[in-house]
């Protein structure tokens, strides 16, 4: 048994282009079942070179939230997945208390919104036509201020974002208050949506696959030597914290431990092209402050995300990091495709399924792989195997790094 002082996981929520039955979503990982993206009308309308994408298809209406007008008028679609994910964590933690802190964001405020109003002042050349609402929702921590809203809790709430990693960031940050007994439990979380504004950005610089319109099944492929970029996937992931000691004195189910973390920035690289450096820097720091030697780890949740570029830089600092060490790793982005705020808190519940269930979700679509990985290569056929500790890694735009370890419960 860990500390009563240990950060543990007693409950997750996930809802992503899988679904959001999460025993589900972990039976297809295990067995390597990608669902194919689609293609989205918005960026065959737009011109764009990518066309498709994954897209959340559940309910996320008043009704579906159990909220009322007064609480969702200030709530843009990004705010509605954060919220869907975060009552399913909430709920599967058995968490009733409100000295709840929410630590949880998006890489933008809800885009949307923004949109109208910029519509409606070149229409109106009015202020005053602009909703007294608009505000809650342009906001940059829109998420995590709609989520207090309505769960009513009373700890911190605030939003941090940092690119790719931000989720990773909300996740570390929200066990960070607990330590310091800034609050009881944290629900953390990220969560990015679909829209024009965002989409048709990353598909002017390229980082998209904008070849494989036609095969939408295999689009996403990390690690793969024909790999040609990206794909988004909208989604929203939470998880909740807690102390093991007051988790086990209320009962809570205990789904693994966050037995620490790394951060770290590139300072070598450039704001778009990552530094193997950074991914090193982050992935040993995370070690050293858990306590733990590499040899100790026995899988890793890649950022892969399939373009050319960041999955080698990766696996070069991984090699580093081991010592050449063979070590099992894979990507689960050729799953949900890259879904930036969100990717480093669903992937670290994608891990701590792996580490209970003791299996390996396979890189999908990957091979051939890429001859610089040949003698280094990621699993890539469903593998069952005993998972003690695990890392989770996110890096993104700006050389902003994040590691998570992990272990079972």
């Amino acid at each position: 048994m860990g500390g009563a002082d240990d950060i543990v996981v007693t409950g997750a929520g996930v809802c992503c282009n899988m679904g959001d039955d999460l025993a589900e979503i972990g039976k297809a990982l295990r067995e390597g079942r990608n669902p194919p993206f689609e293609k989205w009308q918005t960026a065959v309308d737009l011109k764009a070179r990518c066309l498709i994408i994954g897209t959340y298809k559940g309910d996320v209406t008043d009704a579906a939230l159990g909220i009322a007008k007064k609480q969702s008028r200030f709530m843009g679609r990004s705010s509605r997945l954060a919220l869907k994910s975060a009552l399913a964590a909430r709920s599967a933690a058995k968490l009733e208390t409100r000295d709840v802190a929410i630590v949880f964001g998006s890489g933008t405020g809800d885009v949307d919104t923004h949109i109208e109003v910029r519509r409606k002042l070149d229409e109106t050349s009015d202020a005053k036509k602009i909703l007294p609402t608009v505000i809650p929702k342009l906001m940059a921590s829109t998420v995590s201020a709609n989520v207090v809203n309505v769960l009513k809790t009373t700890g911190p709430s605030f939003t941090a974002t940092a690119a790719c990693a931000g989720g990773a960031y909300n996740v570390l940050l929200a066990a960070t208050l607990l330590r310091s007994g800034h609050a009881t439990a944290a629900i953390a979380g990220g969560v990015e949506i679909c829209d024009s504004h965002f989409f048709s950005g990353f598909d002017a610089m390229g980082a998209y696959n904008g070849r494989d319109n036609d095969h939408p099944e295999r689009a996403s492929r990390p690690y793969a030597a024909d790999r040609a970029g990206f794909i988004f996937g909208e989604a929203s992931g939470a998880v909740v914290l807690e102390r093991r000691g007051d988790a086990e004195k209320r009962g809570a189910p205990i789904l693994g431990t966050l037995v620490g973390w790394g951060m770290s920035s590139d300072g070598e690289g450039e704001m778009v092209a990552p530094a193997a450096t950074g991914a090193l820097a982050a992935m040993r720091q995370a070690l050293a402050t858990s306590g733990i030697s590499a040899e100790q780890i026995d899988y890793v949740n890649t950022h892969g995300t399939s373009t050319p570029l960041g999955d080698i830089g990766e696996i070069r600092a991984l090699r580093e990091l081991m010592g050449g060490r063979p070590v099992a790793y894979s990507s689960t982005k050729g799953y949900t495709g890259h879904s930036i705020s969100a990717a480093g808190v669903i992937e670290a519940i994608f891990t701590l399924e792996m580490l209970r269930g003791g299996w390996v979700a396979p890189s999908v679509h990957a091979e051939p792989v890429d001859p610089e990985i040949v003698d280094y290569p990621p699993i890539t056929k469903p593998t069952d195997r005993e998972l003690h500790l695990a890392l989770s890694n996110s890096f993104g735009f700006g050389g902003t790094n994040a590691t998570l370890v992990l272990g079972r419960p």
